[in-house]
């Protein structure tokens, strides 16, 4: 993902999660379709964060990487995470997670050294030892466990660090007797003093510290993530339910998914700011806030409402108002049917929807009067006053339910096809 990548706008996000599974038993999983182990387990870290009740801020440093902040505005303690699914092996050894990562040299690397060895002398060029170690050059990386421990270098300021290498899978790790044992959680500093001692043998050459830097063994885990390779969305939507019963959320069921699905095009989104931070304010760029998901959680629930429910809560309105009986009976009638006509694009009611929102966002006027049921009426005859043939086959309390879902933002017109110019023209005379 580019660092240039412009982050899409809630709106979009939401129409588009919206788009992916309404009315489809699978669209969860469609619509979490792209979103990797990585970006799943984030998720969860920012469930569980906001949970708390605290502010936070959950930092996508890097494209796999995490750090947990207690403060989204001065931070003193952090969690940083290191993730990295492993679908090989059954577990992790010390050894895989401690050692230098190898990788080929690059195509450029390679072009240039078979050049080198085409422009040496002839008793070197028919050297076939050194062409073949020319073609198998490696290049080394800090092991996973390095770089892990490089944030607390970097970060030592802080108050508290924790760093947690997380994965799908076990972790091995040879006893002092020789007996081979796998766990879920792996303290480091609970290991062998022997263990230890080539645990930071590896640190120090790795990341060159210098002699008498000391290595802080103390508050470093190996975990297994609980969120699933399969279904993860089942198991943030879960997270996110449990989460409600606990702590007073009100969310519908539908409102629930499209909130952690929500969470997640953010976090796939903010993982790909490969831009450099050099301040604090630079880095919550690519983070996660408490903020953010206030937000998030209240345009998922107000996203997981009907729009059929959202025109009858128009209709109860204009009852208390002694709307004529009419009038409120033949919305409750055509209510169903304009939220299935909005939906087909390629039909002409999306077209008259747009016509309609773009009356109303243009008459300032409305907004004068105290009766949903005299909005209606006037908007409803500004309507036939500019499209007359447009509206013939519709009855009055058909484009009253229209307009009783502009009125309420539903998800189902927010994005509507724009109209032509001439009939903004009209509009605007």
């Amino acid at each position: 993902m580019s660092g240039l990548q412009t982050e899409l706008p809630l709106q979009q996000v939401l129409h588009d999660l919206f788009r992916d599974y309404a009315n489809d038993e699978t669209g969860g999983q469609d619509a979490s379709r792209g979103f990797n182990f990585q970006v799943w387990h984030a998720v969860i870290e920012v469930l569980r964060a906001f949970k708390q009740g605290e502010d936070f801020a959950v930092v996508l440093e890097w494209q796999q990487d995490i750090a947990v902040l207690n403060s989204s505005q001065t931070p003193t303690g952090a969690r940083f995470l290191q993730l990295k699914k492993n679908e090989r092996a059954a577990h992790w050894t010390l050894h895989q997670i401690s050692a230098p990562e190898q990788s080929n040299a690059s195509q450029s690397d390679q072009s240039d050294v078979h050049d080198a060895s085409a422009a040496a002398p002839p008793s070197t060029k028919q050297s076939g030892k050194s062409g073949k170690a020319a073609k198998s050059r490696k290049t080394t990386k800090p092991s996973f466990l390095a770089k892990l421990y490089q944030q607390r270098r970097r970060f030592k300021a802080l108050e508290q660090s924790r760093l947690e290498f997380v994965s799908n899978v076990k972790y091995q790790v040879t006893g002092p007797d020789g007996a081979k044992k796998t766990y879920d959680t792996v303290t480091l500093a609970t290991l062998d003093a022997k263990i230890l001692s080539e645990l930071e043998d590896k640190i120090r050459r790795q990341l060159e510290l210098p002699p008498e830097e000391n290595v802080d063994f103390s508050d470093i885990d190996l975990l297994i993530s609980d969120c699933p390779l399969t279904d993860s969305h089942k198991h943030a939507t879960g997270e996110l339910a449990a989460m409600q019963m606990s702590g007073g959320l009100q969310l519908s069921g539908s409102a629930t998914m499209i909130a952690v699905l929500i969470i997640a095009s953010y976090v796939h989104q903010r993982s790909g700011n490969r831009k450099f931070a050099r301040t604090f304010e630079e880095l919550l760029s690519r983070a996660i806030t408490r903020t953010d998901v206030s937000e998030w959680l209240s345009a998922a629930n107000k996203a997981g409402v009907s729009p059929e429910d959202q025109i009858l809560e128009i209709v109860e309105r204009m009852d208390r108002e002694t709307a004529s009986f009419s009038i409120v009976r033949k919305m409750r009638d055509a209510a169903f049917q304009a939220c299935v006509d909005i939906l087909n694009r390629a039909g002409p009611v999306p077209l008259m929807a747009a016509q309609l929102k773009h009356l109303f966002s243009s008459k300032n006027e409305y907004d004068a009067y105290g009766r949903v049921t005299d909005i209606l009426a006037v908007w409803h005859q500004d309507f036939l006053d500019l499209y007359p043939c447009d509206t013939s086959i519709y009855s009055r309390e058909y484009l009253y339910c229209l307009m009783s879902m502009i009125i309420q933002n539903a998800t189902s017109i927010q994005h509507l096809p724009s109209i032509t110019s001439s009939a903004q023209s009209e509009d605007e005379e």
